[in-house]
């Protein structure tokens, strides 16, 4: 019986390590049966282990309490398994969908992302890609804040930092990209309206500033002309891009001695604000007002009526946004790579198309 409590009492620093004792690769090195260098290829998820052998060192690295001190494994090799999230708006549920599918990604591939909103200011893009940098990210998706410098691509190279730019293009500078057709997108939508009979169709959001502002814009001009549609400079209104600019700007045709019967939307918050100020007024949407909005956010189906919508589907451009980083992280030579999403419409009520008639213009 000595003998089994002399014995006992060696075994038990390994099997049950005290809460003050820090436990090492050696520790489960010599529980597992193998090498400290097998514990470590391991621990790093290298594919070079067996899977039964990586299973019993990760069971009794967990047994023994083991915590890997990732900061020290930057150190020795110079890098992270952090990647930069960073977005210009995350009010805007649209993103918070973008960054969803790319977490997920991400996460499949073992790295971690860490996140960072602009609110479209340039001296919070500057802080927070300065601070990408000093946690030695191994690399970058982001979506530009307003008016961003092309020469960000210049400084990003210079750091060493893989990026992708996501729904707006750096100027014409070549970059890895990924975003949508917005002209096509813009065109489906006023397209659709046209086809339901209406004719005096009003463009809600920016129209100028930015390459998605443009090609939005330009989609919705040229399908008018197309048509031989009448353009009135009163119901083309630059707003904010937000739920309160929506409201703003239908109160604005609203007031017009001679509104416009539709209006398609830059983005589907705008759409929402258009919505809710039409039916504050009594009006009914789809009947009254047809409205399409853009992008495709989830909230879009649950709205009242239920918003028709050029659909984006922003958490696949997450995904593919982060596809397109770990190709380039893992071949850093390969050609610039570009990814655009094709729109589709998705018809519901605020259309009319749905109620089984439409306003016709007058």
């Amino acid at each position: 019986m000595e003998r089994f409590d002399k014995l006992f009492s060696r075994l038990l620093p390994v099997i049950s390590p005290r809460s003050d004792t820090k436990v090492t690769i050696t520790d489960i090195a010599r529980v597992s049966g193998v090498s400290k260098s097998t514990v470590s290829l391991v621990l790093n998820n290298s594919p070079l282990v067996k899977p039964g052998t990586a299973d019993k060192v990760r069971e009794t690295a967990e047994r023994l309490g083991y915590v890997y001190n990732r900061s020290a494994a930057n150190l020795r090799h110079g890098s992270t398994n952090v990647i930069g999230l960073v977005v210009n708006d995350l009010r805007n549920s649209f993103f918070v969908e973008l960054l969803i599918g790319a977490e997920r990604k991400m996460l499949e591939a073992n790295y971690i992302t860490l996140l960072a909103h602009t609110a479209e200011e340039q001296s919070v893009q500057k802080q927070v890609l300065a601070s990408m940098r000093e946690q030695k990210a191994a690399g970058l998706i982001l979506c530009p804040a307003f008016d961003t410098p092309t020469d960000l691509v210049d400084s990003l190279r210079q750091w060493g930092l893989p990026f992708v730019t996501v729904m707006r293009a750096l100027g014409d500078v070549e970059t890895d990209f990924v975003g949508c057709d917005n002209y096509a997108g813009m065109q489906m939508a006023t397209q659709h309206l046209i086809d339901l009979g209406h004719t005096h169709i009003a463009f809600l959001g920016h129209k100028s500033g930015y390459a998605v502002s443009k090609e939005r814009w330009q989609g919705y001009q040229d399908c008018m002309s197309r048509n031989g549609c009448p353009m009135n400079d009163e119901w083309m209104v630059d707003t904010a891009i937000s739920v309160a600019g929506g409201q703003e700007a239908m109160t604005k045709l609203l007031d017009l001695e001679a509104p416009p019967t539709a209006a398609v939307c830059y983005n589907d918050l705008i759409a929402i604000g258009a919505l809710n100020e039409i039916g504050r007024r009594g009006l009914r949407p789809g009947e009254d007002f047809a409205i399409v909005g853009s992008d495709g956010i989830a909230s879009t189906a649950y709205c009242n009526p239920p918003l028709t919508t050029v659909a984006l589907n922003p958490e696949l451009l997450g995904e593919k946004a982060s596809e397109m980083l770990l190709k380039r992280l893992r071949n850093p030579d390969v050609p610039f790579m570009k990814y655009l999403m094709k729109p589709r419409l998705i018809v519901r009520e605020s259309c009319g198309a749905t109620l089984g008639k439409v306003k016709q213009d007058l």
